[in-house]
């Protein structure tokens, strides 16, 4: 099975596989790529490239304006993330809300500093790594950096947590792409910010390569962080 997003909505894609008790993985082909992966017809594991879980699916627009879809039958093994009327609920609700908490903050890998537990270091921290340091869910931190923002407890620096990153650009684009030019596997990206090159241009330049196929372990949250901020920081 397989068709445009603009003919079937996702969400009677999902409906479908669900009422017929089908097994296999719907990949979607969209801003954001993702998978989901069924067991007689209840959601067990998905996400969006190595980012997998409810956390990962919860991010994923439930409800994406153009793309592709294709649903393989396939064995898979897993326990249903949640009663599938229940789970497919809060993704579509969590999904909205996400874009709304984004037009604020930009994306969970946003630095913020200021009146606020985690966040009252001289560096501050991104919302990303407060959840991974507090072990409480992505979404829930990043509602209350929203409204911490909104209240004037926090302020968003221009640093993201995907600065770190280093990348070793290989072959033809090494040489043509301004940006890959200044990366030797030694500088970070956040080095080539602080250098001179526009964040703009690192951001679309990082994006574009993870649209090409660029790998490494994060990428999927990365890919996902990169489109809300494009989406929010102009």
């Amino acid at each position: 099975m397989q068709g445009l997003l603009s003919d079937i909505p996702l969400l009677g894609v999902l409906e479908l596989i669900h009422a017929t008790r089908q097994t296999g993985v719907l990949e979607v082909q969209a801003d954001v790529p993702f998978t989901v992966a069924f067991v007689n017809g209840e959601i067990v594991s998905g996400g969006i490239l190595d980012w997998l879980g409810a956390e990962a699916l919860y991010a994923s627009p439930m409800l994406p304006e153009s793309g592709m879809f294709t649903f393989q039958p396939r064995p898979v093994t897993g326990t249903p993330l949640g009663a599938y009327g229940h789970f497919s609920t809060d993704w579509a609700r969590i999904s909205d809300e996400w874009g709304q908490v984004c037009a604020v903050i930009g994306s969970p890998s946003r630095v913020f500093q200021g009146q606020l537990p985690l966040f009252d270091v001289p560096q501050g921290r991104s919302v990303r790594a407060a959840a991974r340091e507090a072990e409480v869910p992505l979404f829930q931190v990043a509602q209350v950096v929203s409204q911490a923002v909104r209240d004037g407890r926090l302020h968003a620096e221009d640093r993201f947590e995907w600065f770190r990153l280093r990348l070793m650009p290989t072959r033809q684009r090494a040489a043509l792409h301004p940006v890959a030019r200044v990366l030797d596997g030694e500088r970070t990206l956040g080095d080539a910010v602080a250098q001179g090159t526009p964040l703009n241009e690192v951001r679309d330049y990082l994006l574009g390569e993870l649209r090409l196929g660029l790998r490494f372990p994060g990428s999927g949250w990365v890919l996902r962080d990169l489109v809300w901020e494009q989406q929010n920081l102009k």
